[in-house]
């Protein structure tokens, strides 16, 4: 049996359609008013990033494109940029084209929450306080050592920022995502009357670190211990001898291994030796 509906309830619905279309255009609603970055902030937040032909930039929340356009025309760099809103999207694919870039940059229309962003090399953010937080976590998780984050006008509240820049009124802050170098290791040292073990047990709180490390059975802390991408450095200080010795550590971090130097001033084994560190389980 066919069922005939009132005139009222179709025009109802068809109202409704029209008025819920928009929101099915697009996954949800933006969580920050678009504005434009100003071109002179774009350029010098590139710069601090240290933008080259060998990067990838992604932009989330690319509004128009011009951080990755601009990536990509004046850097060399290979840009993608992430925006919710369907026209924003649109808008930059045509930027792209008139730029003649198109061929290096990529605009996804998505929600940058759920976009794998491993492959960054350098994030760019004009989001928002709340946003940049909520976002924290998932740079941790998925940037590489050494990735870099330059965000216009709001910082990452506790993770202090590796760098500031500031054109007129307009502020940006700049990070280097740090290695994890957290937990307990382990390394000797060659000296003439035979190898001296080190155990090192260190904190980190982003890109600082602290701990103490265990010499002759004696804890020293370590100072001024820092992780800047994949290099992680401090000083340890300790007497041996009844001499004071100042020690450097340098080295590169690859998973459960530093790989480095160690530069020895005073007591009687002063001079530079190779560093090589385990993590413990």
């Amino acid at each position: 049996m066919r069922i005939r509906r009132p005139l009222w309830l179709v025009l109802f619905l068809l109202a409704m359609a029209c008025f819920w279309y928009p929101a099915y255009g697009q996954k949800r609603q933006p969580d920050v008013i678009y504005e434009p970055t100003p071109q002179e902030v774009v350029e010098a937040m590139l710069e601090m990033g240290r933008v080259t032909k060998e990067d990838v930039v992604y932009d989330l929340g690319c509004g128009d494109g011009r951080f990755v356009i601009t990536a990509a025309k004046r850097f060399g760099a290979r840009g993608v940029g992430v925006d919710i809103v369907p026209a924003r999207i649109k808008e930059s694919i045509e930027n792209a084209r008139k730029e003649g870039v198109a061929y290096q940059v990529t605009f996804i229309e998505k929600d940058l929450f759920e976009t794998d962003i491993s492959q960054a090399t350098v994030v760019t953010l004009y989001l928002s306080q709340e946003l940049n937080l909520r976002l924290r976590p998932k740079l941790f998780r998925e940037l590489r050592p050494g990735a870099r984050i330059i965000s216009h006008t709001f910082d990452m509240d506790e993770w202090e920022p590796d760098n500031t820049g500031r054109i007129h009124l307009k502020t940006f802050y700049y990070w280097v995502m740090p290695a994890d170098v957290r937990g307990l290791w382990s390394w000797s040292i060659s000296l003439p009357n035979g190898k001296e073990h080190y155990i090192l047990l260190l904190n980190q709180k982003f890109q600082k670190i602290s701990g103490k490390v265990t010499i002759q059975r004696k804890k020293v802390s370590i100072a001024d211990g820092q992780v800047k991408g994949d290099r992680v450095s401090f000083r340890v200080k300790h007497k041996t001898q009844r001499q004071t010795v100042l020690m450097q550590f340098s080295g590169h971090v690859t998973g459960d291994t530093i790989v480095g130097s160690v530069e020895v001033q005073g007591g009687p084994f002063a001079g530079n030796q190779e560093w090589l560190a385990r993590r413990l389980p």
